[in-house]
């Protein structure tokens, strides 16, 4: 049996899991170097949503609208 791959969708991105032996937290530290906008959110195991072959389990970052003054 494969293992299931884990993958974090960030608006419209879907990123691979840069450390798959890690837990979410982890993977958050690492992914807000790059998207600094993730540091003020957070996922859930339960988050995790199998794709229709259940192959991958995609984690999607809710993000927080950006303020418009005006």
């Amino acid at each position: 049996m494969n293992a299931i791959v884990r993958k974090f969708k960030i608006g419209a991105a879907i990123i691979s899991d840069p450390a798959p032996q890690s837990d979410l937290d982890e993977v958050q530290r690492i992914l807000t170097q790059q998207y600094p906008m993730l540091r003020h959110t957070r996922i859930y195991i339960e988050d995790g949503v199998l794709n229709d072959t259940a192959t991958e389990i995609i984690y999607e970052f809710p993000l927080i609208p950006v303020k418009v003054k005006g």
